[in-house]
């Protein structure tokens, strides 16, 4: 008997661990099935927090929601305009009661619209003229004509003129003259400090070498070598070669970077943000994305930070030490302000005068660019005056107007008129700047940014 009470002992013992390994390992396996089912549900909540993203106006994530055999809760946390950080928890079955808990996090960018400004100043066949003392510190691309003026013009990059009309003239001075390389069917009275291209030299002194079918009246000597037909009055520090064995290919014409169907994807971005009036803001405030039927007009000093893309069907004002700048959540991204109605002759006007102030968000590489739609090639459509500063001005069917010591990053425009003592100092960023831009693209995950955070 006390044998078999002891193998009894023994025996229970044994089936009493078996059956505690057995549930240990039910239980084991039930928390594995639901963990797993966790993380399904966790990976849901990141694809329909995105869908809503992408649907749903305002959606900036939710707590507690059912799906399958548990609930999620989604934390949206934006790093930048075009990022936001999408952490989602869920528990099986419930928040209350979790048998399982996981925890993921996602990062989703929505699109950008690259636009690549190559140049310091680009103009269409409007040309670019450019009065005494003014300056641009980069390069210059023109579809018309060059046109400076007596008093020290100064381009400190490449100048070029597309066209077999296209001509460079009276860009010279004591301390002015175009700094790099000169390109144009006629080039006449200018002083360069590189090479030039061109089917005709007149007037004109060059550090570098020159290539022309024909080279009268140099003003000076050309310091390097010289490839021609016709020589007249030009002395030539170099080796000469003629006649010239190629002959003088026109540049091409260069379209504008901005497409109308881009700035059309603007427009839309400001329109998701709803419509407000007329707007004359005299108290520092906020503002963005919105479509502003009528005008915009900053006055008193005010700081207005743009939180999202403009578009003002009316005109733009900042007078007065204004300020208009990006909020820093745009990072490195660029922004724009748009301004006008497509095919519209008389709405779009942008007025930067006083010490006006246009800014990026403070991030390298961010510019904020204020765009005009007023198609006129007469009146102007963008001027900036009297030390007014700024990041990229752009008038594409229209003429841009810089005078009284403004300054400016970028120009571009149908026709461009730099008055005396405007500087234009280009940044290389700006060749390949990101604007932020919903429309452009939706809402989604950024590969290789999912992560288990438990």
């Amino acid at each position: 008997m006390i044998f078999t009470f002891v193998f009894m002992l023994v025996l229970m013992t044994i089936i009493v661990a078996l059956v505690g390994y057995a549930q240990v390992q039910i239980k084991s396996h039930r928390q594995a099935v639901q963990r797993e089912a966790g993380l399904s549900i966790a990976e849901a909540g990141a694809e329909l927090a995105i869908w809503k993203l992408n649907n749903q106006g305002g959606y900036n994530g939710e707590s507690n929601t059912a799906y399958g055999n548990g609930v999620y809760s989604v934390t949206i946390t934006n790093i930048g305009l075009t990022t936001k950080l999408l952490t989602i928890e869920s528990f099986v079955p419930d928040i209350t009661n979790p048998i399982a808990y996981r925890k993921i996090q996602v990062t989703t960018t929505t699109g950008s619209a690259n636009v690549g400004f190559n140049y310091g100043v680009q103009a269409g066949d409007g040309g670019i003229k450019m009065d005494n003392n003014s300056t641009l510190n980069g390069n210059i691309y023109s579809n018309g004509n060059i046109v400076g003026a007596p008093n020290n013009v100064r381009i400190t990059g490449n100048a070029i003129v597309a066209g077999p009309t296209g001509k460079i003239s009276d860009v010279n001075g004591v301390s002015g003259g175009i700094g790099g390389n000169a390109t144009a069917h006629f080039l006449e009275d200018v002083k360069v400090g590189g090479n030039t291209d061109s089917y005709d030299l007149e007037d004109s002194a060059v550090t570098g070498n020159v290539v022309a079918t024909t080279i009268s009246d140099c003003a000076g000597t050309v310091g390097g070598d010289a490839i021609y037909d016709t020589k007249v009055s030009c002395t030539v520090a170099g080796t000469e070669t003629t006649p010239n064995p190629d002959d003088f290919v026109d540049p091409a014409s260069e379209p504008l970077p901005i497409l109308d169907a881009q700035i059309a994807s603007w427009e839309q971005d400001a329109l998701d943000g709803g419509t407000i009036g007329s707007q004359t803001i005299s108290t520092s405030t906020s503002l963005g994305p919105k479509k502003i039927a009528g005008d915009l007009i900053l006055t008193n000093n005010v700081t207005l930070t743009v939180t999202g893309t403009l578009w003002v069907t009316g005109s733009i004002t900042l007078n007065q030490g204004t300020t208009l700048e990006l909020s820093s959540g745009y990072g490195a991204q660029s922004g724009v302000v748009v301004a006008g109605i497509t095919g519209d002759t008389t709405a779009g006007f942008i007025d930067a005068q006083n010490g006006s102030e246009i800014n990026g968000s403070g991030t390298a590489g961010s510019y904020t660019m204020l765009l005009s739609q007023r198609n006129d090639t007469t009146d102007t459509a963008i001027r900036v005056s009297n030390n007014a500063a700024g990041a990229i001005f752009y008038a594409g069917n229209g003429v841009l107007e810089v005078s009284n010591n403004a300054r400016g990053k970028e120009l571009t425009g149908y026709k461009i008129h730099l008055n005396q003592g405007a500087t234009i100092t280009y940044e290389s960023g700006l060749g390949s700047a990101q604007f932020g831009s919903s429309a452009s693209g939706g809402w989604a995950m950024l590969t290789q940014s999912w992560q288990l955070l438990q």
